[in-house]
């Protein structure tokens, strides 16, 4: 998709440091996230909302909303945001073309292992994951621009 500059796996979404440096690096106007949870909770919008750069747009919505705004096209270099790769994956289901992912920040959980050095995941999201290397998605993790990305496949059991 034109102007789909990082699509990024993040169960922090917005957060200092590591997403100032993207949007420099990606050179990024507009940041979308894609969460049931988030877009139906005002609270976390407005924190969202003070956490991202004054100049940078921000939209936040629902996998169905998402799939609304992604079918219109992109005007402006975008990020698009997500927690976990099963919003990725209705995404592409429905007609929205991401050609790759990064995964940059999922936490350690009671019902995750370590997928990747900082980087876990549960069987849920691994299976998430591997349907979206089905469905000819590059999937890597890099956690910070200056990382070299990391091809998710083998670490995939």
């Amino acid at each position: 998709m034109q102007n789909l500059v990082l699509t990024r796996v993040d169960d922090r979404l917005i957060h200092g440091q590591v997403m100032t440096a993207w949007i420099k690096n990606k050179g990024a106007n507009q940041v979308v996230i894609v969460d049931d949870e988030t877009a139906n909770d005002e609270y976390m919008i407005e924190v969202l909302e003070m956490a991202i750069p004054e100049e940078i747009a921000i939209g936040i919505f629902t996998k169905e909303e998402g799939v609304q705004f992604f079918s219109q096209g992109l005007a402006e270099p975008t990020i698009l945001l997500v927690k976990g790769p099963e919003a990725i994956n209705y995404l592409v289901d429905n007609g929205i073309n991401i050609k790759e992912v990064d995964i940059g920040g999922m936490g350690t959980r009671s019902d995750r292992s370590v997928l990747y050095k900082n980087i876990s995941t549960s069987q849920d999201e691994n299976q998430q994951f591997k349907a979206l290397l089905d469905k000819n998605v590059n999937v890597f993790i890099q956690v910070m621009p200056q990382d070299k990305p990391v091809g998710v496949e083998k670490y995939l059991k």
